[in-house]
């Protein structure tokens, strides 16, 4: 009697222990922390949820030459800068404050100097949150010195080598006003192709300033290139001289007066390359992370 006593409680001690472990494991597999070891983590303690809003105010500054300035605009407002301020706006739901310090004329040496010599500009720098510049065609221009049809390429490559010292001193200097600012560079285009399409030299030369562009920039952190060239050069519509048809050559997204720069509607193809890629990196600058 005394042995099936014994037997019995060794019975009732075993269940009582299994009761307990599996109450234990129950808790243990539901913890997340054990949840996080089971799947080769380390515990984690719980983190306040953030969430990103879109900046309330974006302060815009755009830099360069006369595309930036807006020679060509019908509406003299400034070229393709209002179209990108106010697209951007709509698309995000923010305020965009702009400041246009475009130049008609200017060599990337003479904006450099502008940021120098003007405290505007430094400040505009300072506070800006985007900004956009077009540089360039007028160091190209001023080699090429309008003989489009003769061009003397060892001029235009040793020009080449000093705009690219040029451009990579004018982003240190805009850099060292604002490290973290996004800056979109447009390339530069031929507004001369669609009427002399013969003139091989001078694709070369504007596609070796692109390049050089491309390359400089790989240099700076947050800093992109904006190919206008594929809407500006041979935009929809155009008509290359010596057409089989014999009809008059024609870039229907350049001025009239000068057959250089855009018109509204090359301002407006121009805009848009720029919303392209700044929308596409907007998360890296347009929001704000709040708890």
């Amino acid at each position: 009697m005394k042995n099936i006593l014994k037997v019995i409680k060794v019975i009732v001690v075993i269940a009582v222990v299994a009761a307990i472990t599996v109450v234990g494991l129950n808790f243990l597999i539901k913890s997340p922390n054990n949840q996080s070891a089971k799947n080769g983590l380390k515990p984690q303690t719980v983190k306040t949820a953030t969430t990103k809003k879109v900046l309330k105010k974006v302060h815009y500054v755009a830099i360069g030459d006369s595309l930036t300035y807006g020679i060509g605009d019908a509406t003299e407002n400034g070229g393709y800068v209002p179209l990108v301020k106010s697209q951007l706006a709509n698309d995000d739901r923010t305020d965009v404050v702009s400041q246009n310090f475009g130049v008609s004329g200017d060599t990337s040496t003479q904006v450099y100097q502008r940021i120098v010599k003007q405290p505007k500009i430094q400040r505009g720098l300072a506070q800006a949150n985007l900004i956009t510049m077009t540089i360039g065609a007028n160091d190209l221009m001023h080699i090429i010195n309008k003989n489009v049809m003769n061009m003397d390429l060892k001029k235009v490559e040793s020009a080449r080598t000093t705009y690219q010292a040029n451009l990579e001193r004018l982003l240190k200097k805009i850099r060292s006003y604002n490290k973290t600012a996004p800056i979109f560079l447009a390339s530069i285009y031929n507004p001369f192709y669609v009427y002399f399409p013969q003139i091989t030299d001078m694709k070369t030369a504007m596609d070796d300033w692109n390049a050089t562009a491309q390359k400089v920039i790989k240099e700076f952190d947050q800093t992109y290139y904006v190919d206008i060239d594929q809407v500006m050069t041979q935009p929809k519509g155009s008509v290359l001289a010596n057409n089989k048809a014999k009809k008059e050559a024609l870039n229907p997204y350049l001025f009239t007066e000068d057959h250089f720069h855009p018109n509204n509607r090359g301002y407006q193809a121009i805009s848009q390359q720029f919303i392209k890629q700044i929308q596409a990196r907007k998360t890296t600058w347009l929001y704000q992370v709040s708890k």
